[in-house]
């Protein structure tokens, strides 16, 4: 029996490491996702490079890359947020988590859209946003 006649489940590769990166470069994503622009692990530091838009459903990648962070006994959390074009509470939820057992946090380059909600967040208590420029 012949299995020529059946198409393969997955085609020929597609462009997408090509795809991604002319989003990097352009400065944009796909609407409702996040990006991790790159992920770099320097002693138990983490330094994560996001763009794009962080609601409850595009955190996961996000949420996943910090958890596998944190069970390898990184201690400290650098984000650089000046792509981000749209956060809103999952981020903070996501900082929080992050915050617990004594880990540290700094958020440098803050996109406007980060800068007000972390602002938002100071004037009702988040007491995870002070590792968060002013």
């Amino acid at each position: 029996m012949s299995n020529e006649s059946i198409p393969p489940i997955l085609s020929a590769p597609t462009a997408v490491a090509s795809d991604t990166e002319s989003m990097k470069e352009a400065g944009s994503s796909t609407p409702g996702d996040i990006i991790i622009r790159s992920c770099t692990l320097v002693g138990r530091a983490l330094w994560i490079e996001l763009q794009g838009e962080i609601d409850h459903h595009s955190a996961r990648p996000l949420r996943t890359v910090l958890a596998v962070g944190a069970v390898h006994g990184c201690l400290h959390l650098g984000l650089d947020a000046r792509h981000v074009t749209f956060a809103d509470s999952a981020l903070l939820r996501v900082i929080d988590r992050w915050s617990r057992h004594g880990r540290s946090l700094h958020i440098g380059h803050c996109s406007p859209a980060v800068r007000r909600l972390m602002e938002a967040a100071r004037r009702v208590g988040r007491t995870a946003t002070e590792g968060v420029p002013r």
